[in-house]
């Protein structure tokens, strides 16, 4: 676990590198989210292929971060509550380029990275696989300063698995998750 904690932070590091050097004034981050997302994934046993996609689960998460005039990284870390999944956690890092049309008002881009903790449980049609998996996708979304110490998100995130395990008899290929979320943004000035 500490060895994919410190990989998650080099790589935000790296990432938030051109944004800090940009900004002359930086806030920090820490947001709590929570959406519905749809997972997934094909599992073929002898040919026989069974699709496993599960829609209306629930997510919730937080992110850490900062935030320059345009630009805002995240460190992030994500439970899906799924019933065919016994285990579906995310952990990873984003960036947001946010386009401000307003005072209060901004829509954002993003690009996403990490790592899916998967458990994929058995069913008469086939066993149970456990997959730790990179991810990679991106977002969009609207942002609204509520005040200069709380934000509203609103966004979808997409996250491409792109992942083929195989067990004997039996491949497993776990596809996508996409989300559609919320987040309260708390923001403070760094020192």
């Amino acid at each position: 676990m500490k060895k994919r904690l410190t990989k998650i932070a080099l790589a935000a590091s790296l990432l938030s590198m051109p944004v800090l050097a940009g900004a002359n004034e930086y806030k920090s981050l820490f947001a709590v989210e929570g959406g519905a997302s749809k997972v997934s994934a094909d599992v073929t046993v002898s040919s026989q292929m069974y699709s496993v996609e599960q829609s209306k689960l629930g997510n919730v998460g937080i992110k850490i971060g900062a935030e320059g005039k345009n630009f805002r990284i995240f460190l992030s870390g994500r439970h899906y509550n799924t019933k065919d999944f016994d285990k579906l956690n995310t952990l990873g890092a984003e960036i947001e380029y946010l386009f401000h049309f307003s005072k209060p008002m901004s829509f954002f881009l993003s690009a996403n990275t990490g790592k899916a903790f998967m458990n994929l449980g058995s069913t008469v049609n086939y066993p149970s696989v456990t997959a730790d998996t990179y991810y990679f996708g991106g977002g969009a979304g609207l942002n609204l300063a509520v005040n200069n110490r709380v934000d509203i998100e609103l966004g979808a995130r997409y996250m491409g698995l792109g992942n083929t395990i195989v067990q004997g008899n039996t491949e497993y290929k776990f596809n996508d998750i996409i989300s559609a979320y919320g987040a309260v943004i708390i923001k403070w000035q760094m020192d």
